[in-house]
């Protein structure tokens, strides 16, 4: 258990009882969006002076207590009494006065009639989301319809109603009944088998336009309307479809997956022959239009055979234009010939001057002349070279004689050599009592050393 004893009352935080119940109030208002409950009427009771009802709804295991407001309820064509079954819809809340929950009534509906609205809803937002409800507009029904099928009961006022209107406003249109069943069991796969066989005959037939018409009723009297399988079919027909079922404030799902929605079966076979009523006006139109095109194609017509008429010549004055469009081709051929004479003559000039230039004989003799000054020019450089060569060599040659030790021995100069051979030049080679050999200019002697 969690101990609060040391909690000061600065760090507490305490609410109201009213709080609470306002908290949890608006905490459900925002969780909870408005729902739809099913339940039993029970412990009814209306405030005359406010005209509030408040009531509760349960089942086999629980209660919920509901509220429902005075502008809300005269919205509503019964008034519930104990024991109903009803569809409720709400928000939840809790009374801030009491701390009691309670369910907010905007909307309420007899059970059997809600169940079917519930059905119709989901279908519907099946079918939406699916994108059946734009297969198919009304721009796909013709303007003039030949050919209608009418799909609906051969028994009832809906069939002569159209067919009334359509023979009234548009007697030229071939009408095919297909009788089939409109209502009670059986109904929706009547209607479905009743557009294959249409859709069968239309390979064949070719209708511009289908009806499928009943009159007035209940929701259960048009429920068959109402059938997802037929829906599907409308919405893949190949075939403009008018879904004329019912009276001006009835809607069903057929009105939604058709090309377009008429209030009632009549309505519908007006749409149909609206065309063909205001056919004589627009074959009026028509034939003002082509009175208009065949003026203008007439006065252009015209004003080409006008103009061709100016443009005619005689073939004798044509044959003429031609013998001197001839004689200046001539010309032209004769002077264009002689210019291209001459430029071929001027480019073999060119091409022929190229040649020599580039004939090796031409450049054999500019290659011999060239090889006969290299070769007098390599004469005279060698004549120079040998002149320079002969006066190095007497150069060396005075050079030489002038080093010759015989020279240097005539001068009256000696050479001494220890017995090995070698010249001595430095007293301190020689050894006491050494024998070496003095060379002369002429002669040599030699002698041993004593001192």
């Amino acid at each position: 258990m969690e101990d609060y004893s040391q909690d000061t009352i600065q760090q507490r935080e305490i609410y109201s009882v009213t709080e609470i119940n306002q908290t949890a109030n608006d905490f459900l208002n925002e969780a909870f969006p408005p729902v739809w409950v099913a339940g039993e009427i029970s412990n009814f009771r209306e405030y005359g002076t406010s005209g509030h009802w408040y009531f509760s709804i349960k089942d086999s295991n629980s209660v919920l207590n509901c509220t429902m407001f005075k502008f809300q309820n005269n919205l509503l064509r019964f008034k519930p009494k104990e024991g109903d079954q009803v569809i409720l819809q709400g928000k939840l809340s809790i009374y801030a006065k009491s701390g009691n929950y309670q369910l907010k009534v905007s909307k309420m509906e007899l059970a059997g009639f809600g169940e079917l609205m519930r059905k119709y809803e989901l279908l519907k937002n099946k079918l939406y989301s699916e994108g059946l409800f734009g297969n198919k507009t009304d721009e796909s029904i013709p303007n003039i319809i030949n050919n209608v099928a009418v799909l609906t009961s051969k028994h009832g006022a809906a069939v002569r109603d159209v067919i009334s209107t359509l023979q009234r406003r548009a007697p030229h249109i071939k009408i095919t009944i297909v009788p089939c069943k409109v209502q009670g069991e059986g109904s929706a796969e009547s209607l479905v088998n009743a557009l294959e066989k249409i859709e069968k005959c239309h390979k064949t037939q070719a209708f511009d336009a289908l009806i499928i018409c009943r009159g007035g009723g209940s929701i259960e009297d048009l429920w068959s309307f109402n059938d997802e399988q037929l829906c599907r079919q409308i919405a893949n027909s190949p075939i403009p479809i008018i879904s004329g079922v019912g009276h001006e404030t009835d809607f069903t799902l057929t009105d939604f997956v058709s090309n377009l929605r008429a209030a009632t079966p009549t309505a519908a076979a007006e749409i149909l022959s609206e065309g063909a009523s205001n056919l004589k006006d627009y074959l009026a139109f028509l034939k003002d239009r082509l009175l208009k095109e065949i003026k203008n194609s007439v006065s252009l017509a015209r004003e080409n055979i006008s103009t061709l008429k100016r443009l005619l010549r005689s073939p004798k004055q044509r044959l003429e234009e031609q013998y001197q469009r001839l004689d200046l081709a001539t010309d032209r051929l004769i002077v264009n010939s002689k210019l291209n004479l001459n430029n071929k003559r001027s480019n073999f000039e060119i091409i022929k001057t190229q040649l020599e230039s580039l004939s090796p004989l031409l450049e054999i003799k500019n290659n011999k002349s060239t090889v006969t000054n290299l070769f007098n020019s390599l004469s005279e450089k060698q004549k120079v070279i040998l002149k320079n060569k002969k006066q190095a060599i007497n150069l060396l040659h005075e050079k030489l004689i002038a080093l010759n030790p015989s020279q240097i021995l005539n001068r009256g100069y000696s050479i001494t050599f220890n017995e090995k051979g070698e010249a001595v030049d430095d007293v301190v080679n020689l050894n006491e009592g050494q024998l070496v050999t003095t060379q002369l200019a002429k002669g040599k002697f030699k002698s041993r050393v004593e001192n």
